[in-house]
């Protein structure tokens, strides 16, 4: 992001006003002083935007970290320049986001029946912008199930993630068919968050008769692993967020003993080895195509190991979700 472009101005004045908003409509409620340093800042950063200064920090003048002005518009100096008190509130707040992510992961392994069911979810920094669920539902045996894929990286992206992850769940609680419940969610989401801000989002529901629903919302499109070939699923949709009157479809799968469901976020197709060459879906089909008679753990396993091999010692650009549901034989 380049301090007074366009789009600096259509993403953060809207956000800063409506601050402004709500403490002129706070006033009442907090000190004088207190409200008046508030407005203050909220007035100095519509400035630098007036000036096209927003986003360049106060003391090196280079960009500050574009996830941490869209969690915060007000911040005014790069983690560079951070004073110590402010950066080990930053350790903390980061140490804090980490572990309520983590908790808000469901079981690494949640056998339903019919079906086994194992994870490897890795984020590039502290936290991550990846998203993965299991729900248990009714009737018994019934299986929510999700990877989803936040617009951006760190806290803000996680932050949104959560955001995400709450108004899935409460919509599962209403009973909704899948279709349903992505078309609820990209509404919330969409009326909920900056116009800048979108997910992608592949989720289905699977029963104990081994009959799969899915939908997809412009994500990574899954890959279903038999006996003899893996195919790619291919379900329309766009993304959470870009339009809040999005229309989604689902399709249905039948899976038989022994075949598997492989969601994945663009981590994996995208990791990249030392030279820059991208992992890729071909490659990817070609370990689940070896592995296809392997349970859900170790075919996670064996993707991982490959993957790890692919990269040697680059590092990590994006985060990393793999989700794997077999049938049992």
């Amino acid at each position: 992001m380049t301090a007074g472009q366009p789009t600096t101005s259509a993403i953060f004045r809207p956000q800063l006003l409506e601050r402004r908003r709500r403490l002129e409509a706070a006033a009442a409620t907090v000190s004088g002083a207190y409200l008046t340093a508030l407005l203050a800042e909220v007035d100095a950063a519509l400035q630098r935007i007036d000036e096209g200064s927003f986003g360049l920090c106060e003391t090196c003048h280079d960009s500050i970290e574009p996830e941490r002005l869209l969690a915060d518009p007000l911040v005014r100096v790069c983690l560079d320049h951070l004073s110590e008190p402010e950066r080990r509130a930053l350790e903390g707040d980061l140490e804090l986001a980490t572990r309520i992510q983590a908790r808000m992961l469901p079981p690494r392994e949640l056998p339903v029946a019919g079906w086994d069911t194992h994870y490897h979810y890795e984020a590039a920094g502290p936290v991550s912008g990846d998203y993965c669920e299991l729900v248990p539902l009714d009737p018994p045996g019934s299986l929510f199930f999700a990877v989803g894929d936040v617009a951006g990286k760190g806290v803000a992206a996680s932050l949104l993630m959560t955001h995400l992850s709450a108004i899935l769940r409460s919509l599962l609680s209403l009973g909704l068919p899948v279709p349903e419940v992505v078309s609820r969610a990209n509404r919330l989401f969409c009326e909920n968050t900056l116009a800048s801000h979108y997910a992608t989002l592949i989720c289905g529901r699977v029963t104990g008769t081994g009959i799969l629903e899915l939908c997809n919302a412009g994500h990574c499109p899954p890959l279903a692993v038999g006996r003899e070939e893996v195919r790619r699923v291919d379900v329309a949709g766009l993304p959470l967020g870009m339009f809040c009157q999005g229309e989604y479809a689902s399709r249905r799968l039948d899976l038989t003993a022994g075949e598997s469901l492989v969601l994945y976020s663009d981590g994996v197709t995208e990791a990249s080895d030392p030279a820059g060459n991208h992992y890729g879906e071909e490659r990817l089909c070609r370990v689940l195509r070896q592995g296809c008679g392997l349970d859900a753990q170790r075919l996670t396993a064996a993707v991982l190991e490959d993957l790890s091999a692919f990269r040697g010692d680059a590092a990590a650009a994006d985060d990393l979700t793999l989700l794997i549901l077999r049938r049992r034989p």
